[in-house]
């Protein structure tokens, strides 16, 4: 495999040896100080830097600490060549950032397997890094769509318990203002439909854009503007972010989650008012009867009444006549005057019994109009 090499040594000798053991399959780069060797790293990227320790003006340990402070290729591997051997000098080759430390005299297979183990380490690491790179966004993903999701989940959960118009266009502008998104809705009962919006008031343009939207039951994408639509509710989204793709996306797919149980909860809201309209029908219906056969009652009743009233008094007025023939005495008389007359007063308080009774259906049935209402 070729590399490309920068040479960093004060001796010419170095340069040619170092050439030499590994081969000439490789391109080189020979800088003799420290300066012109920072000015050479700058101009391009090296696979490996082989760097002298003891040079004149910046030594290699200085030259390496330039090198790892570079805002471009900072992590090219670096190799110590030194004469030295103590375990200072290596440790402050590790310590300036060298990645390994070769002492002289040493032979070309030695050499060439530590640019090679260094290159191959410097890939790793670089495939390691983009590995990582890829999986912190994969991550960052992951957890983003998770919050978004959960504000999904919330808002479903929530529509189970609003039984207004006003309660649910709230729950559904709410979820859009924690996704940033300025949004305008149109939801609907039995025909009639509301405009809502989480920023400002919806101009006549818009409602009618949501009322076309809302009739074609489907997505429609207009630069920045999305419209998310159902047979009961339209969602007007602004500021779409269309400049990031894949999160373009998935706000498209909980959008339309959020519209579809909205719907879902409008359509359970409208069947509970039809049937319980239905019912209050029927009621109403079977009230109206009663209270007609009430007033039927009633009327026969009244009937009844008048001529039970009639027979009464007529007998009173027979006995009356009667009472001469019968020889009875004066108090056998007023006794009978006094019988008649309580049973008089009897069928009086029957009567009157039975109007407080039809009074008090009057006002049941005028109440039960007034619930049923």
């Amino acid at each position: 495999m070729s590399y490309t090499v920068l040479l960093v040594d004060d001796d010419d000798v170095n340069h040619d040896i170092a050439k030499t053991m590994l081969g000439e399959e490789h391109e080189y780069f020979s800088a003799f100080n420290g300066d012109d060797a920072l000015t050479l790293f700058d101009e391009r990227k090296y696979d490996a830097v082989l760097l002298d320790v003891v040079m004149p003006g910046m030594n290699g340990y200085e030259v390496c600490k330039a090198i790892r402070s570079r805002p471009n290729h900072s992590d090219t591997p670096i190799l110590f060549i030194s004469s030295k051997d103590c375990i200072e000098d290596k440790l402050e080759g590790f310590k300036a950032g060298g990645d390994d430390y070769i002492t002289k005299p040493f032979d070309a297979d030695e050499l060439s397997f530590r640019i090679e183990r260094l290159v191959k380490y410097s890939s790793e690491i670089d495939t390691l890094k983009v590995s990582c790179e890829t999986a912190e966004e994969v991550t960052m993903t992951a957890i983003t769509s998770c919050s978004e999701l959960g504000q999904c989940l919330e808002f479903i959960e929530k529509s189970y318990q609003c039984n207004t118009l006003s309660d649910l266009s709230k729950a559904i502008l709410e979820t859009c203002s924690n996704l940033d998104l300025n949004a305008s809705v149109q939801i609907g009962l039995l025909g009639e439909f509301r405009d809502f919006c989480n920023f400002g008031v919806i101009n006549p343009l818009e409602s009618e854009l949501l009322k076309k939207g809302r009739e074609s039951k489907t997505v429609i994408n207009i630069e920045k503007r999305s419209f998310f639509n159902s047979c009961y509710c339209s969602l007007l989204v602004k500021n779409m972010p269309i400049e990031d793709e894949e999160k373009y996306g998935r706000f498209n797919d909980i959008l339309a989650l959020i519209v579809r149980g909205a719907d879902a909860r409008l359509r359970s809201l409208q069947t509970n008012i039809q049937a319980i309209q239905a019912k209050n029908k029927g009621l109403r219906e079977l009230s109206q009867v009663a209270s007609k056969d009430l007033e039927d009652i009633e009327q026969v009743f009244k009937n009844y009444s008048h001529s039970c009233q009639e027979l009464v008094e007529r007998l009173i007025f027979d006995v009356e006549d009667s009472i001469l023939e019968f020889g009875l005495t004066s108090a056998q008389e007023q006794q009978l005057r006094d019988t008649l007359d309580g049973a008089k007063d009897d069928l009086k308080q029957v009567q009157e019994h039975s109007e407080d009774m039809s009074a008090t259906f009057n006002d049941f049935f005028i109440k039960l109009d007034k619930l049923i209402d």
